[in-house]
């Protein structure tokens, strides 16, 4: 593993862990993660961020499209992109053209989003899978927000600043939010333990070494709880879900080249608990979101 890509893996686990943590975690020279860690960021090619649980944000229905179009239609692709529902949309390769996650309030809103995309030209067939529960990913919840849990505007302001920069430091925070570093480290602190938010990496999917990203939907055997374990655990899969439809999970896999992928889909495909897989390979990301609207300090006074 690079340097690069152990930086990466350890920024998953911690987005907000310490330049010294972070040396000490993948064994490298502390100056040399803080070189990395400025380059990657300079030139854009990662980003730290942090996710706010979706049911904070009113989001309680989650679903994943496959869109099938009449030839390759960008338009078709940039017009879903468009939409402030779609948190992922990207062109792919296979039966389906368009590859597209969607975030929403409620399962009536999911369904007129969906009719929409139906009407949209060029769209002739949209085949949709509900997310049942979400095993890895930034922006989605490991389990469901305290009822006791009680946030304010300053929390609000934090948040802000946060998914923007996951990694600005307490010091800078606190000059913008009014309170002193070590009241703002605690605040973050509370809302990550809480998993009020989520701070980790976003990597540009531009940049030359990008490698491979491929979707993968699952048939499993029984529960498909040792599938979602074993898969859950690899540094490769991005993205991890318990689905209803025609998958019973869906995943996403990163890869730096065609034969690393192609191990990874043998050793999944391999399992005698998996049924059967289907493939698509990402060729153009037309949008990746993480930053959503919070709720303003009415209607986090109103939840109160």
């Amino acid at each position: 593993m690079s340097v690069d890509d152990a930086l990466i893996a350890a920024l998953r686990t911690d987005g907000r862990m310490s330049v010294a943590d972070l040396a000490k975690r993948i064994g490298v020279a502390r100056s040399t993660v803080a070189t990395r860690l400025a380059q990657l960021t300079m030139d854009e090619s990662l980003t730290v961020v942090a996710a706010v649980h979706p049911e904070f944000l009113g989001l309680t229905a989650y679903a994943h499209l496959a869109i099938r179009t009449s030839g390759r239609s960008r338009a078709t692709t940039e017009a879903i992109a468009a939409m402030p529902a779609a948190a992922f949309v990207s062109a792919v390769s296979g039966e389906y053209q368009v590859a597209a996650e969607l975030r929403l309030p409620d399962s009536a809103e999911l369904y007129r989003t969906v009719a929409y995309i139906r009407g949209l030209p060029g769209v002739e067939r949209v085949n949709s899978l509900v997310y049942v529960q979400v095993l890895k990913g930034l922006f989605m919840p490991g389990r469901p927000l305290p009822s006791w849990l009680r946030l304010d505007e300053r929390d609000l302001a934090i948040m802000s600043r946060l998914q923007v920069d996951g990694r600005e430091s307490f010091a800078r925070i606190a000059r913008h939010v009014g309170l002193s570093a070590s009241a703002v480290r605690a605040r973050v602190g509370y809302l990550v333990d809480n998993e009020v938010i989520r701070v980790g990496p976003v990597l540009s999917r531009a940049r030359p070494e990008a490698g491979l990203l491929c979707g993968i939907g699952l048939n499993v055997r029984g529960s498909g709880d040792a599938v979602g374990t074993a898969l859950a655990a690899r540094d490769d899969v991005e993205f991890l879900a318990h689905t209803v439809g025609r998958f019973d999970i869906v995943a996403t896999v990163s890869a730096p080249a065609a034969s690393e992928l192609d191990q990874t889909l043998e050793q999944i495909g391999d399992r005698p608990d998996v049924a059967s897989t289907e493939v698509w390979l990402h060729l153009r990301l037309a949008k990746e979101r993480y930053e959503w609207s919070l709720p303003t300090p009415a209607e986090l006074a109103e939840r109160r």
